[in-house]
Order: structure tokens, then sequence, then C-alpha cells
């Protein structure tokens, strides 16, 4: 090769150098710029309001630091459980009412939210740093953080060693009377019936449901009786509640039924959003690092994988069960069977 096809081979090179810095550098402000045309357009809104069953501890975080960052836009929230917003959006859409710009909540209700059309598509650059399962295939929906449904126990009432270390041993008599239940564990149920099998898991379900089963609704109602001694044992206890609440020093702790379901709790666009730009920004804001940091910093498991959970616990070395798409697929009987076995 002589020197001057050298020259031309460096030059050709220096010269791929440059463009690929200017693209990187035009996209880069390409970029910029779209964020700061919707922050401007949110500004205008001025407002957003999120329809959500997340914890108060949770939703007052991330109003506090959504505020921080976007002073100007006022945050307001719906809080109440997964099942109860899904049939108040049901019945406001009747009425052409349309007030969320935000939906939260449980895996199954929000595939319920997309099924009934309560939902619109929105891919943003940060679902790319979440793998597949824990997003709509459609883009929908992505899961802002999930969590792990664990055996909670008050260690003052119970010995760890003498606890149950399968789903059947929850079947024995000598825990009857002293087991809590929310009156609204769907996905536990179905779930359990996925696990298990149709019919096993039913004859299972019928066996558990006679063992005096203490009812109560709402689980953060539950977590705290358990920990004020109302009980030894709660069945369906979220991980890092349970983990956070014995950080504090409360007479609490977790064993895990394997395999462990995972819930996931998804954030999603509402449909006919009244205030959009707002609505993208705070999603957007929800699925960023800084977003997951906040939940992480209420002991939630950030479903951003880059974002280490709270308590490594919770998931390291357990053989995890994320609750199928199948049991959304079948929520109203799966209700209606719930509601037969348990609540009658």
């Amino acid at each position: 090769m002589s020197l001057s096809d050298e020259q031309n081979i460096s030059i050709g090179w220096r010269r791929l150098i440059v463009l690929i810095l200017m693209i990187c550098f035009t996209s880069h402000a390409w970029a910029n710029a779209a964020e700061n045309n919707l922050v401007e357009r949110a500004k205008a809104e001025g407002e957003v309001v999120l329809y959500t069953a997340w914890g108060l501890d949770t939703v007052q975080a991330i109003q506090k630091a959504f505020a921080k960052k976007y002073p100007f836009i006022k945050f307001d929230v719906r809080r109440t459980g997964s099942e109860r917003l899904l049939n108040i959006t049901i019945t406001e859409h009747k009425q052409k009412m349309f007030r969320a710009d935000l939906f939260s909540g449980s895996h199954l209700a929000m595939i319920n939210h997309k099924k009934v059309g309560h939902l619109q598509k929105y891919v943003n650059a940060e679902q790319r740093a979440f793998v597949k399962e824990y997003k709509d295939p459609d883009g929908f929906w992505t899961a802002f953080y999930m969590d792990t449904r664990v055996l909670a126990y008050n260690t003052r009432m119970a010995n760890r060693e003498e606890l149950p270390k399968s789903y059947d041993d929850l079947l024995l008599a000598k825990w009857k009377g002293k087991m809590a239940m929310d009156d609204a564990d769907y996905i536990l149920f179905g779930a359990l019936l996925e696990l298990m099998g149709r019919e096993r898991g039913l004859s299972f379900a019928k066996r558990l449901a006679q063992q005096d089963l203490i009812i109560r609704s709402g689980h953060s109602l539950l977590t705290q009786l358990l920990i004020g001694g109302e009980f030894p044992i709660y069945l369906d206890g979220f991980g890092s509640n349970i983990e956070k609440f014995k950080s504090q020093g409360a007479p609490i702790d977790w064993v895990a039924l394997e395999p462990v379901i995972v819930s996931l709790n998804p954030v999603g666009l509402a449909i006919n959003s009244p205030h959009p730009n707002a609505a993208r920004l705070l999603l957007d804001f929800l699925l960023s690092r800084e977003g997951q940091e906040v939940g992480r910093s209420v002991a939630k498991i950030p479903a951003r994988q880059e974002v280490e959970p709270p308590y490594p616990r919770l998931t390291k070395g357990l053989k995890l069960f994320p609750v199928p798409l199948a049991v959304a697929d079948r929520y109203g009987e799966i209700v209606k069977e719930f509601r037969e076995i348990f609540l009658k």
C-alpha cells in the first residue's frame, strides 16, 4: 500500500468519526429539544391526575420528588384499591367523564384497564431499560415496581423454624384460626390455580377456606394488625413492606413459600387524558432512573433492573413465579370463585 493510499484511508476514517460525532450531537440535541417542548406543553396544562392503588408513603414520595423537579405542575391523586379504581373508571367512562391522566395498580387491574379501553399506547425511551416481562408488548403499560408475595409473621407469636415451609403446610391443623388474608386476594388465588393446576388449586383453596381464616380488607391494614399481634400469620404479605417495617423495629418478618408469587405494579397513560403532556412527563419521570430511585427509597423493588432492590433477600436465590397473563384473562371468573370459596 502506498503512502498516498494510507493517507486517503486515514482521511476517510477521520471523516467517518466526525460524521458519527455530528449524528450523536444532533440526536442528543433533538432529544433535548423534544423534552423541552414536552415540559413547556405540560407547564401550560399545569396539572396532572393519577388514579392509583399505591400506598400513601409511595404517593407522597413521588409527589415530593416530582414537585421538586416540576414545581409548576399540580399533582393530584385519587387513591383506592385496584379493583375499585377499575370499577370507578368504567362508571366514569360510561358517563363520558375522563378525569384520570394516568392509571397505576395491580398487574391484573392494569391488564383489564387495557382490555376495556382505558389506556392509550405510549412508548418512550425509558422503556428500553425494562425487560420484556415487565412491560406490555403493545406499549400500553410498564411496571413501576414489582413485589414478592410472602408469608409474613409476628416474631413474638410464631417461631420461624415451625412456620409453614410449603403451600400445603398451610392446611395443617395447628394453623387453624391463626392466619389472615385479604378479602380481595384475587392475585394469590389466581396464581395458585395456575401454579397447581385448576383442579388441585380449587381443592387446595377450599381446604384453606376451612382453616377459619381471619378475613380483613386491605394489605396495609392486615400488615398493621399483624404487627399489633391480632394474629400470628398473614398469608400474602408484600415483601417490601414487611422488610420496611422490620427495619424500623417492628416485630415482623417473612418466609418464602416457593415458588414465590411475583406481582407487578404497572403504570399507563389514560385514554382521553385531560392533561396529556403532563401525563407523559410524569410517566417519563416514573420510569426514569431518578423515578425508580424514588420508589426504592420507600422500599419498593424497582422494575428497572439497573436500580438495585432495597432488600436483596426479597429476590436473591428464590424461585420466582410471575403472575401469568392467564390470570387476567380469567379475572371475572377468579373473582367470582374467590368470593364463593372464601367469603361465604
